[in-house]
């Protein structure tokens, strides 16, 4: 869950094989839409790396699988690395 009590939304996009699996940019969204710092990308990156997962430019946490994966494990992870990114970055203020 976000601050604001929403739910954090993640995709899981299956191309193949392959399965990507991120947040769409959201924990980054509603942190600067809030007016957070400009070092957002410092801070995602330290928050995403505590998880093993990805953060790019845009701000999307992802973490790319592949079948056999636990994909609901991989989601989850997601899905709260998500949330602590948006917590992080509304602190950082």
């Amino acid at each position: 869950m976000y601050s604001d009590g929403e739910p954090v939304v993640v995709r899981v996009r299956r191309r193949g094989r392959r399965i990507d699996i991120d947040d769409n940019g959201a924990a980054v969204a509603r942190a600067r839409a809030i007016g957070t710092t400009t070092n957002w990308l410092d801070v995602a990156q330290r928050v995403v790396a505590e998880d093993n997962l990805n953060v790019n430019r845009r701000g999307v946490v992802s973490v790319p699988a592949v079948e056999g994966r636990d994909i609901d494990s991989l989601a989850a992870r997601v899905a709260r690395c998500s949330a602590a990114l948006e917590a992080e970055l509304l602190a950082a203020g």
